[in-house]
């Protein structure tokens, strides 16, 4: 009798939330940084790149990022490329001032290697990046995303950005992606918004069409890992597979979000948490 008591009392907290998983902390300070003081300046056009300070090399229209810091970007360029490869332990700040890159053989955007990069969509700004629909340049390991990242990417900042996938995935990371603000709309074959490890959105206007997977964290393997978080925001899907996977676990706490979706509105092996009408068929 005591253990089906205290059966019952596991599967009644269980019911009711005690054990969810604790978001509390996902969003880091560098995550929600939206401010910066002084950067160096990098100016895109057809003809070249102008850059006033240190840490950036150029080829051409190809910029390379090989040093921590703040950059301000901007300018319009037809084929032209942002490549971040620094250490393990630093993080980069890309504030996007008015910037518009078409990549017309690979991903406009590529971090190689960092502990984190944050892309700050500054005041008032309109931006965009847009990739190749066949990718030709050679990398060691290739991006398989307009906005490709193989460690941790945020977005923050209350300007806009718009990313238009050809190849592959819209935004993708090998680690983990958090969204803290901004108007950002992406299009993408394959997944809109994709995380390996996760994908948290606190806030901001977010419009997904996606060929596949709107929003997808596919690690299922590692513990606390694989899932999808959303705070708040205004997230409009429309998505040719599941509009919200999350290996392990979705958590929506909050938010406006509307979905048409040819599969699931909500896919994941674990545990599923969705505030009551949050989420809308359009």
């Amino acid at each position: 009798m005591k253990k089906l008591v205290a059966f019952m009392t596991v599967l009644a907290l269980l019911c009711a939330g005690a054990f969810a998983a604790d978001y509390s902390d996902v969003f880091t300070k560098f995550d929600q940084r939206d401010n910066w003081t002084e950067a160096v300046t990098i100016t895109f056009s057809d003809e070249g790149v102008l850059v006033n300070g240190s840490g950036v090399s150029v080829d051409g229209t190809t910029v390379y990022i090989s040093a921590k810091g703040t950059y301000l970007l901007s300018g319009t360029c037809a084929n032209g490329q942002i490549v971040v490869e620094v250490t393990k332990e630093d993080k980069v700040q890309l504030v996007l001032n008015g910037l518009n890159l078409t990549c017309t053989d690979s991903a406009p955007l590529y971090v190689i290697c960092a502990d984190k990069v944050g892309l700050t969509l500054a005041p008032g700004s309109e931006n965009s990046f847009t990739d190749a629909a066949v990718y030709t340049r050679v990398f060691e390991k290739e991006p398989n995303a307009c906005v490709c990242s193989r460690d941790d990417l945020s977005i923050n900042g209350t300007g806009s950005l718009t990313v238009t996938g050809l190849n592959n995935n819209g935004i993708g990371t090998k680690n983990d992606l958090r969204i803290v603000s901004g108007t950002i709309t992406v299009t993408a074959p394959k997944n809109a918004l994709k995380g390996n490890d996760s994908v948290a959105i606190k806030d901001g206007t977010i419009v997904l069409e996606a060929g596949k997977d709107a929003i997808k964290a596919e690690n299922a393997e590692d513990a606390g890992k694989g899932f999808v978080y959303i705070e708040g925001g205004n997230l409009s899907i429309t998505a040719g597979d599941d509009a919200i996977q999350g290996q392990q676990d979705v958590t929506i706490k909050g938010g406006s979000i509307s979905v048409s979706a040819d599969g699931k509105t909500i896919n994941s092996k674990g545990t599923q948490d969705v505030a009551v009408g949050v989420i809308t068929k359009k």
